[in-house]
């Protein structure tokens, strides 16, 4: 049998914006893809924009594989994120495009030391974002009382302590009125559906267990130094030479 010698990983080339800009940008090459070698790079698109970058996942043909837009001001310690999307005919076929695009995300927040990376997830793309680690972050009481709602009625196997838990704070809600109690149960709400979405996922039940809402979400630089050993494995796969 022939031995196939594995792809050296290759570095991220990381540079500032501008000369008198301090975010940073990344851009790397992936030489391990059922796709060939593939191309990612991440530029703001208008001179002057101020805020607002793209990140672009390419073949060796040029063609546009997927990508990802998001707004980051100067010295902010927040991003943004806009959009992301992988080419249609590439989405379910292993192709993880989508998870590369993710880690230029993990590239950008470490390396501009941000500590929130913030989306609004559209309801078919929540279990996509939980998967890299990416919780629960309500932005109105409405949206967190859809969500308690739907997990209240979710009376499922296996997840009645959810439905229990997700009934009781809604009580809670209803009870009290007052502006600090309405936001402690935000917490109290994100962190449910955040040990609600870590069950599904463990089942892989997520067909079983959809949305039909758009979800606040972010993804904290404390989560990704606590997920190292995850988003470090998933640089290796795709040989890129970056570690958290």
């Amino acid at each position: 049998m022939l031995s196939i010698n594995p792809v050296k990983p290759i570095k991220p080339l990381i540079t500032n914006l501008a000369e008198n800009d301090t975010r940073k940008i990344c851009s790397f090459i992936v030489p391990n893809n059922k796709a060939g070698e593939l191309y990612l790079d991440m530029r703001m698109p208008k001179a002057g924009y101020g805020y607002g970058f793209i990140t672009e996942l390419r073949n060796r043909f040029n063609k546009l594989l997927g990508y990802e837009e998001f707004a980051f001001f100067e010295n902010s310690k927040t991003i943004s994120g806009l959009f992301i999307r992988a080419n249609n005919e590439y989405q379910r076929s292993g192709y993880n495009f989508g998870e590369i695009l993710r880690l230029s995300s993990i590239i950008e927040i470490l390396e501009n030391k941000i500590k929130n990376f913030n989306i609004t997830s559209k309801s078919s793309a929540i279990y996509f974002h939980s998967k890299y680690k990416f919780k629960p972050n309500f932005t109105s009481f409405a949206e967190r009382d859809k969500f308690l709602d739907i997990l209240a009625n979710d009376k499922s196997n296996g997840f009645e302590k959810y439905s229990q838990k997700a009934q009781n704070l809604i009580n809670q809600i209803d009870k009290n009125k007052e502006p600090k109690s309405q936001r402690d149960c935000c917490k109290q709400a994100n962190s449910l559906l955040g040990d609600y979405l870590e069950k599904v996922m463990a089942e892989k039940s997520q067909d079983k267990h959809q949305f039909n809402y758009t979800l606040g979400m972010t993804l904290t630089d404390e989560n990704i130094l606590n997920n190292s050993e995850f988003f470090n494995n998933l640089f290796e796969k795709h040989g890129i030479d970056y570690k958290v």
